[in-house]
């Protein structure tokens, strides 16, 4: 009886590991490559486009008035570039800083992941000297908004710039031959020779200085 029963256990044993032999082999042959495919068929359904910037943060000499002062260009260029997606895109921009400071940038009035806003020590550190960041969110809005440094008043001698995001095709409310129009904003700015910090002091000290140089 003992040597019946164990050679049932044996026969049993050898059916159950055959059978899971056969459906590993179903698996493999059959569900995985349908799985893979419509993994793909999926992610090619909703894949977003990557729209990709490299800016490059340079120290630059500047000559508006007669008087050679510092200024910070971006890709050679004051303000810096402008940077235009359409809704649904995915931004990757990588910023170059070639200063001997630290950088950030702020893409004002976007909605977008917190780590990415650029706030100083806050939701992100310091682009440190000589380094590449990358930042990276999807444009989830449509309208023309602007980007700007958000370290010190870096943004006052140049690091500001227009940030463009166009309304999807698909959109219900886009309007065939209104939105679809070519973009060309226009940034409207001061300079002053005076350093930004000078500035910043003598606004608090409520001076009507500027108000007197500019005949207002």
């Amino acid at each position: 009886k003992k040597i019946k029963h164990q050679l049932n256990d044996e026969i049993l044993n050898a059916k159950n590991e055959t059978f899971k032999m056969v459906i590993q082999k179903t698996f493999c042959k059959k569900v995985l490559p349908l799985a893979a495919f419509l993994t793909l068929l999926i992610s090619n359904l909703f894949a977003q486009k990557i729209v990709r910037y490299d800016l490059y943060v340079k120290d630059t000499i500047v000559n508006f008035t007669g008087k050679q002062k510092r200024a910070i260009a971006v890709n050679g260029q004051i303000p810096m570039p402008t940077l235009t997606f359409t809704e649904g895109d995915t931004a990757e921009i990588y910023v170059h800083n070639e200063l001997n400071e630290s950088t950030y940038l702020h893409w004002h009035g976007l909605m977008l992941p917190n780590k990415e806003d650029g706030v100083p020590n806050l939701t992100q550190m310091p682009i440190k000297p000589h380094t590449t960041h990358i930042y990276r969110f999807a444009i989830i809005q449509n309208g023309t908004h602007w980007y700007h440094s958000h370290t010190g008043l870096q943004e006052q001698i140049g690091m500001y710039g227009n940030f463009v995001m166009l309304k999807k095709h698909g959109d219900p409310t886009f309007r065939k031959g209104i939105d679809d129009l070519p973009t060309f904003p226009i940034v409207l700015s001061e300079w002053t020779d005076y350093k930004p910090e000078n500035v910043h002091r003598m606004l608090h000290n409520a001076s009507d200085w500027f108000a007197i140089k500019k005949n207002a």
